[in-house]
């Protein structure tokens, strides 16, 4: 027979059923709250992680260019370099680290043939100066510079400003014409900067300079430090749509060979992340293999521990005996 509650027991049973109810809502709430408040706080932290390093970004661009202007290239290419590993898109931080590495490399800039001397020219000046512009307006740059030289020559005072003029026109066209389509990249590169001693480069002129020494530095550690290589050909890649040569292929070789050492040095997922690059790039099916042993490698190496065997539990000595079932009484 069921117990028979009171009065007061009934009202207070009831009314504790409506707090039964709203306590899983309380707490429900409180959990979306708690979460809300994680996302919030990581959000935040993120956004104050961004402008920290926007900020540094800024900070170290602007101290790259007093470095330029002080002439302290080798400072000035550390920060570049810094910037652009940060923030490979960041405005104007590949042209600056050209500018230092050519600041760097600006000795080594010089033909490696002796420079020509003009032949004597018995034509007068005026001759020489008409002759000049022809070969100008027919865009032959060689003959324009040596019809000037002669000129010059024969009387430096001739007509000198329309002559510097033609000089420098010519100078700069050969010299993109070398980087661009002969692939003479030193060779233009001077032509660019004897240009520049007689007026400011243009900015499509600065460009193409910039973009060879890019390729120059890349291509100088190709080979030799795979690391070095693959960063200064990531940028000539990103950045350099005018040098064309094998940049492409270089880059992603150097990926590749430098995935090959972080391999080899206990680092698959580094690794893996090189790859991936690499065969984005240029996609090569002989490497896919390499590329599969890689990835399974990293996901070896970042699988979770496997979970311990069950231990055996030993069996209680002492059972409790079965309670016996009472019969209701008749």
């Amino acid at each position: 027979m069921p117990p028979v509650l009171s009065e007061g027991d009934s009202n207070s049973s009831w009314s504790w059923r409506p707090l039964l109810w709203a306590l899983p809502i309380m707490l429900l709430l409180l959990g979306i709250a708690a979460a809300g408040g994680v996302l919030v706080g990581r959000s935040e932290r993120d956004q104050a992680e961004e402008e920290q390093v926007t900020s540094i970004i800024k900070e170290q661009f602007a101290l790259g260019l007093i470095d330029l202007e002080e002439e302290r290239f080798d400072v000035a290419r550390q920060r570049f370099e810094y910037i652009i590993q940060l923030n490979p898109i960041f405005p104007d931080a590949p042209v600056r680290l050209a500018e230092a590495l050519l600041g760097l490399s600006e000795p080594l800039a010089t033909p490696t043939s002796p420079p020509v001397t003009p032949t004597p020219n018995l034509a007068p000046v005026q001759e020489i100066f008409d002759l000049a512009q022809a070969a100008f307006k027919e865009g032959d740059w060689e003959a324009t510079i040596a019809h000037v030289l002669a000129l010059r020559a024969k009387d430096g005072a001739f007509r000198a400003v329309e002559a510097d003029g033609l000089m420098y026109a010519a100078l700069r066209n050969r010299g993109i014409r070398r980087i661009s389509q002969d692939k003479q990249l030193e060779e233009g590169i001077y032509d660019l900067s004897l240009a520049e001693s007689f007026a400011p480069l243009d900015q499509d002129a600065n460009n193409w300079r910039s973009w060879a020494q890019l390729y120059l530095t890349a291509n100088s550690f190709y080979g030799l430090n795979w690391e070095q290589a693959a960063f200064y050909f990531e940028v000539v890649y990103s950045v350099a749509p005018g040098i064309r040569n094998d940049v492409a292929w270089k880059y992603a070789q150097a990926k590749f060979m430098y995935a090959m050492l972080l391999a080899s040095g206990g680092d698959p997922c580094a690794a893996e992340e090189q790859l991936d690059v690499s065969l984005e790039v240029i996609f090569n099916e002989d490497l896919a293999p390499t590329a599969t042993a890689v990835r399974d490698a990293c996901r070896t190496a970042t699988a979770p521990p496997p979970a311990p065997p069950p231990t055996a539990t030993s069996e209680a000595t002492d059972l409790a005996p079965p309670t016996e079932t009472s019969t209701p009484e008749e």
